[in-house]
C-alpha cells in the first residue's frame, strides 16, 4: 500500500467519524427511566407547578430495573410511587400474602418499583406541599385523577345585592377523584395590589368525580365596600392534586338597598336621648342602610344600627330630627 492510498483511507476515516458525530448529536442516547423521572420531579417541585400533573413520557422500563423513591429526589422531599393500572401491576407488595408471586409486568410498593419484564409505560409525576414538606408522587400506568378549575364566572348580583359566582370543576384524569374540597378566597385591590380580604365563605365538598365528569358550584359574596375584587376558586383532592382559577369584578354601591318607612322612636337611657328608627330593605350592612337614608334625606344625619334599621337622634319624644 503506497502513501497515496494511506492518504485516501485517512480522508475517508475522517469523513466517517464526522458523519457519526453528526448523527450522534441529532439522536442523543436514550436516558433511562429513573433519570427522566428525576428531571421531571425537579420541575414539578417548583412552586408555580405544585399540584399539577406532568407527563414524563412513555418510558422504556427494562427487565429487572429497580427504582426506589429515595433515589429519585433530594433529601427533604418525600416521594412515593404508585401504579395506577392493575392490568400491568401486581397488588401493592405490602398488601400481598406471603405466598403471592408477581406475575405481571411490575412489582411495586410506595417506596419502590421493580420491572418483572421489559415494558413501555406512561409515567406521570405531581408534587404538593404537605405541612411545608415537599411531597411528590410518581404514577405508573393510567393518568391519575387531576383536580381542575375549568371556569369561573360572575353571573351578576342577586336581589340582596350580593355577587354570585359560578364555577365549573372537573376531573381531567383517567382514574376516580375522591374527597375533594373547593373553597373561595376573596381579594381586594388596594394601591394596585391584591390583598386578601377578611372574608370567609364555607368550603364545599365533593365526594367523588369520575374521569371527565364536571361539577358546577355557586358562591354568594357579600362585599362590604365598593371597589375592585378578585374571587379565586381553589379545588384540591387527596388523590388529585389541586388547581385554581380567578375572576375579577367591580362592586359598586348596593343598588338593592332602599330606605323604606319611618319606624318607632325609642329612648336611649345611656345617652339620655331618643332614637328615631328608619326601616331598610335589601341592605347587607348597617352602613348601607344609613347611607340609603342619607341619600334620601341629605339634611338629616342618619347613623347605622343594623342592616334593617338606621336612626337619627333627637332630644325629646315630640320633636323631629
Amino acid at each position: 500500500m503506497n502513501i497515496f492510498d494511506l492518504f485516501i483511507y485517512a480522508i475517508v476515516a475522517i469523513v466517517l467519524v464526522t458523519v457519526f458525530l453528526t448523527i450522534a448529536q441529532n439522536f442523543p442516547p436514550i436516558e433511562d427511566a429513573s433519570t427522566m423521572i428525576k428531571q421531571n420531579l425537579d420541575v414539578a417541585r417548583l412552586d408555580p407547578n405544585l399540584g399539577k400533573l406532568f407527563l414524563v413520557g412513555t418510558l422504556n422500563y427494562k427487565k429487572d430495573d429497580l427504582i426506589t423513591s429515595t433515589g429519585l429526589t433530594p433529601q427533604g422531599t418525600l416521594t412515593l410511587i404508585e401504579c395506577t393500572n392493575p392490568e400491568i401491576c401486581c397488588i401493592r407488595k405490602s398488601e400481598q400474602g406471603e405466598k403471592n408471586e408477581c406475575e405481571k409486568a411490575f412489582e411495586w410498593d410506595y417506596d419502590y418499583l421493580k420491572s418483572i419484564e421489559s415494558r413501555k409505560v406512561n409515567t406521570f409525576v405531581r408534587c404538593v406541599d404537605v405541612d411545608k414538606i415537599n411531597t411528590c408522587k410518581v404514577y405508573i400506568g393510567l393518568m391519575p385523577a387531576q383536580a381542575r378549575v375549568m371556569n369561573v364566572e360572575n353571573i351578576g348580583e342577586n336581589n340582596q345585592g350580593n355577587t354570585e359566582i359560578k364555577t365549573t370543576l372537573t376531573n381531567s384524569g383517567k382514574t376516580i377523584l375522591t374527597n375533594a374540597i373547593a373553597q373561595l378566597k376573596l381579594f381586594k385591590e388596594i394601591n394596585s395590589h391584591w390583598v386578601q380580604a377578611d372574608y370567609e365563605v364555607d368550603s364545599q365538598e365533593i365526594q367523588m368525580l369520575q374521569p371527565g365528569e364536571e361539577k358546577i358550584l355557586y358562591w354568594e359574596i357579600k362585599t362590604q365596600n365598593p371597589g375592585n375584587y378578585q374571587a379565586t376558586i381553589i379545588f384540591e383532592a387527596n388523590n388529585g392534586g389541586f388547581d385554581q382559577n380567578s375572576i375579577e369584578f367591580n362592586k359598586t354601591q348596593n343598588t338593592f338597598c332602599k330606605g323604606t318607612i319611618q319606624g318607632e322612636t325609642i329612648y336611649n337611657a345611656q345617652n339620655d336621648n331618643y332614637e328615631e328608627l328608619y326601616h331598610c330593605e335589601g341592605c347587607n350592612y348597617a352602613h348601607e342602610c344609613a347611607n340609603a337614608w342619607s341619600t334620601k334625606n341629605p339634611k338629616i344625619t342618619y347613623y347605622p344600627k343594623s342592616r334593617d334599621y338606621a336612626y337619627c337622634i333627637k332630644n325629646s319624644l315630640v320633636e323631629s330630627c
